[in-house]
């Protein structure tokens, strides 16, 4: 059995530093609102089991990019795992429309794609997103993201 560790209320925007893992960053609250994008239903629902089971219950999934604008006006997700490639319109798009919609709270942005070349990455991170990962992502992976540090599930 694992325990989670004791998480602050808050989510706190990240700085360029942090964004690198460089810092001693808390926690992601249990109660963070977190919205996952991605057109292959499987991945949202695998990513949705896999924080659900860490004690996240703000999740929501959707598959179309345009769904997942104008739920974010709504929801106000703090942590969004968008699918780097997705149709139209593609991701850079639905980055930036998030971006704007989210002014007024901080919002991380979490790529998930097939691809792993290094030009990509650049791509990504110059559109404003904190990580590019490779699908599918492991346990692991996500508690980095999630920054805790917890025992495997059984």
């Amino acid at each position: 059995m694992y325990q989670l560790m004791q998480r602050p209320r808050l989510a706190s925007a990240m700085s360029h530093r942090n964004q690198r893992g460089s810092g001693r960053d808390s926690p992601v609250d249990l109660s963070t609102r977190i919205l996952i994008v991605d057109s292959d239903r499987g991945v949202g629902t695998s990513l949705t089991f896999m924080l659900s089971a860490r004690g996240y219950d703000e999740v929501r999934s959707v598959r179309s990019p345009r769904r997942a604008v104008s739920l974010a006006q709504l929801y106000r997700p703090a942590l969004v795992f968008m699918d780097y490639d997705l149709p139209d319109p593609g991701s850079l798009e639905v980055a930036s429309q998030l971006r704007k919609g989210a002014q007024q709270h901080a919002m991380r942005l979490i790529a998930l794609t097939t691809d792993s070349e290094h030009e990509r990455r650049e791509e990504a991170r110059a559109a404003g997103f904190e990580r590019y990962l490779t699908k599918p992502l492991s346990q692991l992976e996500l508690d980095k993201i999630l920054r805790i540090h917890a025992e495997p599930l059984l």
